[in-house]
């Protein structure tokens, strides 16, 4: 019992070791800490001998938060090796705003250290959200760009373990045997982890080693006399973009390299090499353009409700529908919910108006099958509603707008040597724009010099009258006689006209199905749309076949075990799609999309019960910096 005794004692008198790398971790929770170590290093951060500096952002998740801010930075690590190897660490929550706001600005501005981050997409807008606006950067390196620009310009999204492959063996190495590894610990953690007292050393030393990373990445790219001046420029260039963009990465499309996407910054460096060169940039970035032209539309209705319309602000921009029914007010939708009342004192409307309306349209004889009719080579589309008596008693009359630059969302997609020969389907709702980015999509490929022809039924696309409006570009347009005859016509035109790319709007009937089908099988490109969503597309019995249908089957005990919903009588997809791509337009956002590169595995994905499948987000629209993309 002694012996045990006295060996209980010299085990809990001993000291416990602290490792060299926790004792050069310097953690920073008190504003009196932080005003130490400044003065300390000069009004620095770091040590002034300091030439590299790894910065990186810890952000962490408040799980009782859904929206955007639910992700917040949570500390700061600052790992430098002058005059010796050591770790600044600095808990947010426990620090001043004013003095960290400070202490980065003159840091991020310092000429004579080098800053090396990655991703600094999400940095620039929560710092520029906490505080940190109009910040300076110099000599700011992002270790994302440049790989990109040094390694492979394909690679938008390189990963740490790309960059420290690329680096080095022993630093890739290193990477993915920690048992801190970057790919453990870059995922968000919980806030609350962060809020302890104090911080646990695993999260300290995880911390160290990412920031330590990034700089022993940028040694090793100098050591390989990688000029990083143009990075510097190209990363200055993402932190603007980036709280333009609220924290989102841009892309853009490069017209010399098959026009496959490059980051937006990349805009940077070409500008800067053509103008060494002595020429001017002749890099652009495109702009959206609306094109739209009312009167021809207000001369149909009387004066007195288009003087109604003409007093709404921005009426040109945000004009949807003209409402004109005998017996009721007349109306008009702005935007979703919003209706305005043309006539004082809600007057209604009276038959001889709803006549007048009819004469100056053209008389019944305009009015197609379809109870559809327009206005010589422009995009408005006139309906009318009909009585028993086939008497017309109502019109709506839905403003068409062209948005010229609307398709480059999908530049690369439509020009790129690479998905030349996919088809194309773009899905979505009513008033999600399928027409519009189909009229831009015409355009856009028919400017390559290839054949491109439209199946214009109800001449949506294209505007009434025998000449198309400009917005389709040098695109040929067979009209459809009636819904019924649009099948056919697909098929007569690709007998008929050598096409090489086959546009339809609005696919709905099985017919239409079958006959996209027969188009793929003798070899022309399709580009089509049709309502709805992906999801929506898998339930209906009639188009299901544009992404390879669906059947029910029978499995075994192990394949029924082994999926999402445990039965043995399982949904599975029918055939190959028609479509090698799917684009789901946002009916919420304008201008967002999903695109499906993946349809096969996606269909598959869903069949098997699976809430999520692969795609990627793309936004674009007059706010946005270049096109925003993110997965």
């Amino acid at each position: 019992m002694a012996r045990r005794t006295k060996w209980h004692a010299s085990k809990t008198s001993a000291v416990p070791e602290i490792s060299p790398e926790i004792a050069s971790i310097k953690f920073i929770a008190k504003d009196s800490e932080l005003q130490s170590l400044v003065d300390k290093n000069h009004n620095k951060l770091v040590p002034a001998e300091a030439r590299t500096v790894g910065v990186h952002f810890q952000f962490a998740t408040d799980p009782d938060r859904s929206d955007n801010a639910s992700e917040e930075a949570v500390a700061i690590a600052l790992s430098y090796s002058e005059p010796d190897e050591g770790t600044l660490v600095l808990r947010l929550a426990s620090l001043s705003k004013t003095q960290v706001v400070t202490g980065l600005r003159l840091m991020l501005s310092d000429s004579s250290v080098a800053k090396v981050m990655y991703s600094a997409h999400q940095v620039a807008f929560w710092l520029h959200c906490y505080g940190l606006e109009d910040a300076e950067l110099v000599n700011c390196v992002d270790l994302q760009l440049l790989y990109e620009n040094h390694v492979d310009r394909s690679e938008l999204n390189a990963n740490m373990l790309q960059i420290a492959a690329h680096c080095s063996r022993a630093l890739a190495a290193d990477v993915e045997q920690s048992t801190h590894s970057f790919r453990a610990r870059s995922f968000p953690t919980i806030l609350e982890m962060w809020m302890r007292t104090p911080l646990p050393k695993k999260l300290l030393l995880s911390l160290s080693r990412t920031s330590k990373l990034y700089a022993q990445c940028y040694a090793e790219f100098r050591s390989k006399s990688t000029s990083t001046a143009d990075t510097a420029a190209m990363t200055t260039a993402r932190w603007e973009y980036a709280v333009a963009n609220c924290g989102r990465p841009a892309i853009r499309f490069d017209p010399e390299d098959d026009s496959q996407p490059r980051s937006l910054e990349c805009l940077v460096l070409s500008e800067s090499a053509a103008l060494q060169c002595g020429a001017s940039s002749t890099v652009e970035v495109p702009e959206l353009e609306l094109q739209c032209e009312l009167e021809s539309l207000l001369r149909l209705i009387p004066s007195e409700y288009g003087d109604s319309i003409r007093a709404i602000r921005n009426y040109r921009e945000c004009l949807i529908d003209i409402c004109i029914d005998d017996g009721r007010p007349p109306f008009v939708y702005i935007g979703k919910k919003k209706r305005v009342v043309l006539t004082k004192d809600e007057a209604p409307v009276s038959k001889d108006t709803i006549d007048e309306i009819l004469r100056n349209l053209g008389g019944e004889m305009r009015i197609g099958g379809d109870n559809r009719a327009g206005i010589d080579r422009q995009l408005h589309r006139i309906s009318v509603m009909r009585s028993t008596s086939d008497e017309v008693y109502a019109f709506t009359m839905r403003v068409g707008r062209a948005l010229r630059n609307a398709a480059c969302v999908l530049t690369d997609l439509l020009l790129s040597e690479r998905h030349a020969d996919k088809s194309v389907l773009v899905l979505g709702y009513p008033g999600s724009g399928k027409t519009t980015i189909i009229r831009d999509v015409a355009r856009c490929v028919s400017e390559t010099m290839e054949n491109v022809c439209i199946i214009d039924t109800s001449n949506e696309i294209g505007g009434d009258g025998l000449v198309p409006h400009g917005c389709v570009g040098w695109a040929r347009r067979m009209m459809v006689r009636s819904l019924e005859a649009q099948a056919a016509v697909m098929i007569e035109c690709v007998q008929n006209h050598t096409v090489e790319t086959l546009i339809v709007d609005e696919i709905g009937r099985k017919a239409e199905v079958l006959a996209a089908s027969t188009v793929r099988q003798r070899g022309p490109r399709l580009i089509a749309s049709a309502h709805g969503d992906f999801r929506a597309l898998l339930q209906n019995p009639d188009l299901k076949g544009l992404v390879g249908g669906s059947q029910q089957v029978t499995v075994g005990d192990s394949a029924a075990a082994q999926s999402a919903t445990k039965s043995k009588l399982q949904t599975q997809r029918a055939g190959n799609p028609i479509f090698d791509v799917v684009v789901e337009l946002d009916h919420v956002v304008r201008g967002r999309c999903r695109i499906i590169w993946d349809v096969t595995n996606a269909v598959d994905s869903v069949l098997d019960g699976e809430k999520k499948y692969s795609f990627e987000t793309r936004q674009w629209d007059a706010s946005t910096r270049g096109v925003q993309v993110w997965r």
